[in-house]
């Protein structure tokens, strides 16, 4: 790996004042976008975007040499090499700092105004704005893993004349009931938390749960044995150790209103691939039981544009966007250089 770390760059913008989420025309508040480059200034532009847990620091650079949230892939040296390509990503409007809101909290006028129903399609608004600040007319393609894919599928509806593709990675149209359901549990689990005054806890709790959907069961089942260790008199798992960290560590730099606005606008994605105007490469793995490839072929089939899907296998499940693997990496490279025709 090159171990020079890429220019960098963060800003913020504000949306105009005019603009709303659209779900919410009357909502009184003020959004802006927060934004990092990485990456040489004449070199062509990718979008990177990530889960409802990534933000604007794809990886490292000069700006921030601390290793970002796609830290396998994106990079000085890496499959998505900053010394020859240019990234931009956003914090996901919902985040702390990309809004401020001009009502006062009125608990009998329903639910907290921090409570905002944000779409896929807004966070899309939000990625054409800060293009529209640095001054870019066309990005060369947007990528996006998770929620960002389908933030990557509605920039490629609503401002199609900005991309010259789309690369949606572990991510279709629309969830599925399964995983819709789940989200919906983790939501109540939080506001039953707040409820009580622990919100913190409940956003542990809810991303603990959502580890387990996260990786295959092969997966689990080859890094956990089944063997226990004794602790106060209960048996302890390996597993459940490893469920509980994960939950910590994300309640220590996640707040619960986020979690249940990113949670909640997942759900919200409802789009119409037959209005994609941009060429789309959907990657995607069999194990991924949050986004199914039965799902993905749907999305695909649906597309208007020239699109190509790879499926591809890991026991990563739905992690495996974040994980270096030489299918994978093809797949990334293909998309990025490739015509979808």
């Amino acid at each position: 790996m090159n171990a020079v770390l890429p220019e960098g760059r963060r800003g913020t913008v504000a949306m105009p004042a005019e603009w709303s989420p659209e779900l919410m025309a009357g909502i009184d508040s003020r959004f802006r976008v927060r934004y990092e480059l990485a990456g040489p200034e004449d070199a062509p532009l990718l979008v990177a975007m990530g889960g409802i847990s990534a933000d604007r620091h794809v990886c490292a650079n000069g700006v921030d040499p601390a290793p970002g949230w796609w830290r396998k892939l994106a990079g000085p040296g890496q499959t998505i090499d900053t010394h020859r390509w240019r990234l931009l990503a956003i914090d996901f409007l919902g985040s702390p700092g990309t809004f401020e809101s001009m009502e006062p909290a009125d608990p009998s006028k329903g639910p907290s105004p921090d409570r905002m129903h944000l779409t896929p399609g807004d966070q899309a608004d939000a990625v054409a704005v800060a293009l529209d600040y640095l001054g870019v007319e066309r990005a060369h393609r947007m990528l996006g893993a998770s929620y960002g894919g389908m933030v990557a599928l509605a920039m490629g509806i609503r401002h199609r004349a900005r991309l010259d593709g789309v690369v949606p990675i572990g991510a279709a149209h629309r969830g599925h009931p399964q995983a819709i359901g789940i989200h919906a549990v983790q939501r109540w689990i939080v506001e039953f938390a707040l409820r009580h005054g622990r919100g913190s806890e409940g956003v542990a709790l809810a991303r603990a749960l959502a580890f387990t959907t996260y990786k295959s069961a092969e997966g689990l089942d080859a890094r956990f044995p089944h063997v226990w260790e004794w602790e106060d008199g209960a048996p302890v798992y390996a597993v459940g150790r490893y469920l509980e960290k994960q939950g910590r560590e994300f309640a220590n730099r996640f707040d619960a209103e986020t979690y249940l606005t990113l949670s909640a606008s997942v759900d919200l994605c409802d789009l119409r691939p037959e209005e994609l105007g941009v060429p789309a490469w959907l990657i995607g793995w069999e194990e991924d039981t949050l986004v199914p490839p039965w799902l993905l072929r749907q999305t695909a089939s649906r597309i208007g544009a020239p699109s190509h899907l790879r499926i591809l296998n890991s026991d990563a499940g739905h992690d495996a966007f974040l994980l270096h693997a030489p299918d994978y990496e093809e797949a990334l490279k293909e998309s990025l250089s490739r015509s979808a025709g």
